[in-house]
């Protein structure tokens, strides 16, 4: 577009001195190169300020690491890679033995601790009428009301194990967190998983909250504000154009970021080249989830100033677009 204009610049020299308006000679030629390099700065910097474009646009999906809670030995591989899944479709399963075990052991210890109790409370009946009569020691009726009470505590206590046991259990099988899919699946039945967060066994692609965010200097998104009017490009929808608006700017860079540690911040003296994420919301939502993770996009914002400015730009963005069918068509 810069060459553009000042090709349409330069066609007005044939107009000046080629038709004889102005004497052709080295003080008028210099003014209107002057000029024209004015003029046309003025032009490009009140366009790239006011409608700033980046190349940097980019789909971004939520990757979760998938971890079960449980470990042991994978038995079953149910989830394809790139295969569309839904919010809880099995992905793989573990083996339930050991665990399966537990539950059974803890259901069977309920059951003793219950017959316990209920001859406890046989006893306590029978102990409370010999007391009245007194046919019987009191602290009798007091050891069977103990034990009576302890029977009732450990039930209680095997309950809270019975359903952290079952838990246990129904998380040998792993389902997917949201809809999406799998990706770099490498486990096979056979494969030992942990709990470890950083052994995840597989990764997940999810599907849910799809945003797209693009990055700019802190020179040219200086003017953008949140529900200022967007275009895009996309790399893999060339000829077309899609609207959308700014939703938010992230006013930080990783560049001037201090970790917490022992040691005084040093500094070169280097300024920081940290450019702003700006997050985008698309008119049509349906194209994002087409689009996927990853995709590439020619972002132009239009700021609340120098609108007259703007339609270089929207010339910028349709030229980008039709331009895409030039880029790579062989893959």
């Amino acid at each position: 577009m810069i060459a553009f204009l000042i090709l349409i610049y330069a066609s007005f020299y044939f107009l000046v001195f080629g038709k004889g308006l102005v004497k052709t000679n080295a003080r008028n030629i210099s003014i209107f190169v002057g000029v024209g390099v004015v003029l046309v700065g003025i032009i490009i910097f009140m366009w790239l300020t006011y409608a700033p474009t980046t190349k940097d646009g980019r789909t971004f999906q939520y990757v979760v690491q998938i971890v079960p809670n449980v470990a042991g030995p994978v038995t079953e591989v149910t989830a394809d890679a790139l295969v569309p899944l839904k919010k809880g479709d099995i992905l793989f399963k573990i083996d339930q033995t050991q665990y399966q075990a537990a539950v059974d052991q803890i259901e069977s210890s309920i059951k003793r601790t219950e017959a316990q109790k209920l001859l406890a409370e046989i006893q306590v009946e029978r102990s409370e009428g010999l007391v009245k009569r007194s046919a019987g020691s009191q602290q009798e009726l007091d050891n069977w009301v103990a034990k009576r009470d302890e029977a009732v505590a450990g039930i209680a206590s095997l309950e809270a194990q019975l359903n952290d046991a079952r838990w246990k259990l129904e998380q040998t099988i792993v389902r997917a967190p949201s809809d999406g899919f799998v990706i770099n699946r490498q486990i096979r039945p056979g494969t030992r998983v942990t709990t470890l967060p950083g052994m995840a066994p597989m990764t997940f692609v999810s599907s849910e909250g799809t945003q797209i965010v693009c990055s700019m200097s802190q020179s040219a998104s200086r003017y953008v504000q949140p529900e200022d009017t967007v275009e895009i490009v996309f790399a893999g929808r060339p000829g077309q154009v899609f609207a959308g608006k700014v939703v938010a700017i992230a006013k930080a860079t990783g560049e001037a970021q201090l970790a917490p540690s022992g040691l005084i911040p040093s500094f070169t003296g280097q300024p920081i080249q940290g450019r702003r994420g700006i997050r985008i919301f698309l008119d049509d939502e349906t194209i994002i989830k087409e689009m996927g993770q990853g995709a590439q996009s020619f972002v132009a914002i239009y700021t609340q100033k120098g609108k007259p400015f703007h339609v270089i730009t929207k010339v910028v963005v349709r030229m980008q677009a039709w331009l895409g069918f030039l880029t790579n068509p062989a893959g």
